[in-house]
């Protein structure tokens, strides 16, 4: 696949200031080098835990790149990161030790199954918040080391609405909020995307171009009904409506799959929600592709 730009007008070494501050809590302290290429950025969120946001973030990364386009995912469920445990690797160097030692955050990268490039978050580490100006000033140098290797990077950030999430929200190019069409994940969804849209319209930025993802639907008309919802209600009250990117079925096998410590897509390729993350990484493809 060829190369995907983002074709938009943020300057790329100010996106990549943004994503430190979403580790850091704080701006970076000189500017970084300039990156030697761009792709786009696509953050993971959710406005509650258990919708199956990391199993769907490690799963979208395979497919995609069974679809020809290489791509990095940055675990930065800062404390709480799990998506190495659904790979079955046990990762010798994790994100709070980058921070620690230095090295940047290519030096922690690790191929993981099915052929992406996983950048290990860190789990319990309350410091990885509370990051010193030349640990963050490391890590602005070193981030373009991760796009240089990559046409897509995604972002699979913690559920709720905390500082970090809605940074890493703020500084992506595509913000994907996964949700099931019970109540309380649709309402909490919604006070996500109020919480993004929100901070982004008080600090003068770009809104977040927003796209939904309903999971564990029993059947995709279900995901229809459940996007026209939600995306009435933020029009109505946040005057943007989002779009749905698709949605996955619910199978049997995605909670087979996480107990063995193996992606679904690789476990069982066949199966309804294997076949349905392909067509969502094909969407998402021509997504960002039209719309940078």
């Amino acid at each position: 696949m060829a190369t995907v730009s983002t074709g938009g007008p943020a300057d790329q070494a100010s996106r990549l200031r943004a994503l430190v501050e979403a580790m850091a809590g704080a701006r970076a302290a000189t500017p970084a080098r300039a990156p030697a290429r761009r792709v786009p950025v696509v953050a993971i969120a959710s406005g509650k835990g258990g919708v199956g946001k990391t199993n769907l973030a490690v799963n979208l990364a395979i497919a995609l790149v069974q679809a020809g386009c290489r791509t990095t995912l940055l675990d930065a469920d800062l404390g709480m990161a799990n998506a190495d445990v659904l790979c079955g690797l046990s990762p010798g160097r994790r994100l709070d030790q980058v921070i620690a030692e230095g090295g940047g955050l290519a030096s922690c990268a690790v191929a993981a199954p099915g052929g992406f490039l996983l950048v290990p978050g860190a789990v319990g580490v309350a410091r990885v918040a509370d990051m010193d100006a030349p640990s963050r000033q490391r890590l602005v140098e070193n981030l373009w080391e991760l796009e240089s290797r990559s046409d897509l990077v995604l972002i699979d950030t913690g559920a709720g609405i905390g500082r970090d999430v809605l940074a890493f929200a703020a500084a992506a190019d595509r913000l994907l909020v996964v949700l099931t069409p019970e109540p309380t994940s649709i309402a909490d969804a919604y006070g996500l995307i109020k919480c993004a849209v929100t901070r982004a319209r008080a600090s003068g930025g770009g809104e977040p171009r927003v796209a939904l993802v309903v999971n564990e639907v029993r059947r995709h008309p279900e995901a229809e009904r459940v996007s026209a919802r939600l995306s009435s209600t933020c029009e109505r009250f946040l005057g943007c409506r989002p779009v749905l990117l698709g949605s996955v079925r619910l199978d049997d096998r995605v909670g087979q799959a996480v107990r063995r410590r193996r992606p679904h897509l690789l476990a069982w390729p066949r199966c309804p929600a294997s076949r349905d993350v392909r067509l969502l990484a094909s969407a998402l493809t021509r997504l960002v592709q039209r719309t940078g």
